[in-house]
């Protein structure tokens, strides 16, 4: 089972790195943990990518346009699911993810990998990760019911059934970038009761167009009626049974319901080109860049 990726864009910026690993036949992992120490034999996964070693390739993007151009190369992998990252866009919330496609071109993009072999079925909507923070005084979030109903109407026309949410957690790299870029805005946690005001409010609406919500490694949202654990990769949709979780030994990510699988993507030789603030994988990112003394650089804010 392939991840593709969660460390950083594949489909979007390095889908021809993966068109010519695919060519070759395999590809080597640089392992997160032990990239510059521990035992050499760990820093690398050799992976092989042929057709007949791949159960199934889980995509992960926020821009399926550049993937439009190879799936008659791509069909060699029977088992395909699509996770579509597409969030709020509304001025007040554009500085989270300002650099993403706009809206009418991520369902145009929907429409499109519903129309392939695997299905709307092959597709799952992510609105994801939730955010909340302090403005002015204010509490604030990135729910946005208005673009939630919207989508449900749009997605659930053509088929897509199921959508994963969680709740942004406060790395140090985020609140760093925050803090450099964003002095008027600080990071809160959601009390319990927003939370399930949320929950409620998305389950009311996704019931109404008969779309299933899933929780990504989040208690306090599958903890709500209408929600459900979520298996991101779930091997009993992608030609497999259901085997063990995977990611569950690393903190934070205990509630992870996915079955086992290969991330083929790396951190730091493949930079997502999107600078989304909340990014765990890539603070470094022109748009947060900084100078030697650390404080930001001119018109990089």
């Amino acid at each position: 089972m392939i991840s593709a990726s969660k460390r950083t864009d594949i489909p979007a910026f390095y889908l021809g790195w993966f068109l010519r690993r695919m060519e070759d036949g395999w590809v080597d992992v640089p392992n997160p943990m032990f990239r510059y120490a521990g035992d050499p034999l760990k820093r690398l996964s050799h992976v092989s990518l042929r057709p007949e070693d791949v159960q199934a390739i889980v995509w992960w993007s926020k821009n399926y346009a550049v993937y439009e151009r190879f799936t008659d190369r791509l069909a060699v992998y029977p088992n395909q699911y699509f996770q579509f990252t597409i969030n709020p866009r509304c001025d007040g919330l554009a500085w989270i993810e300002p650099d993403v496609p706009p809206l009418d071109e991520a369902l145009r993009q929907v429409r499109f990998l519903a129309g392939l072999p695997g299905g709307p079925s092959g597709i799952a909507w992510r609105y994801d990760p939730l955010l909340f923070w302090r403005e002015d005084g204010i509490d604030r979030s990135s729910w946005d019911p208005d673009f939630f109903a919207l989508m449900c109407r749009e997605l659930t026309a053509v088929g897509v059934t199921t959508c994963f949410t969680s709740i942004a957690d406060r790395y140090g790299k985020f609140e760093q970038r925050m803090r450099r870029h964003f002095s008027g805005c600080e990071l809160r946690d959601p009390s319990t009761e927003e939370i399930d005001t949320i929950a409620v409010d998305m389950s009311d609406v996704a019931r109404a167009h008969r779309l299933r919500l899933y929780s990504c490694t989040e208690a306090a949202l599958a903890a709500n009626d209408g929600f459900e654990k979520g298996a991101c990769i779930d091997g009993r949709l992608l030609g497999g049974s259901k085997a063990a979780a995977t990611d569950t030994k690393m903190r934070g990510r205990e509630e992870c319901g996915c079955t086992l699988h290969t991330d083929i993507g790396d951190y730091v030789t493949q930079e997502c080109g999107y600078s989304c603030v909340y990014c765990y994988a890539n603070p470094n990112h022109r748009r947060f860049g900084v100078n030697v003394s650390g404080r930001p650089l001119k018109g990089k804010a």
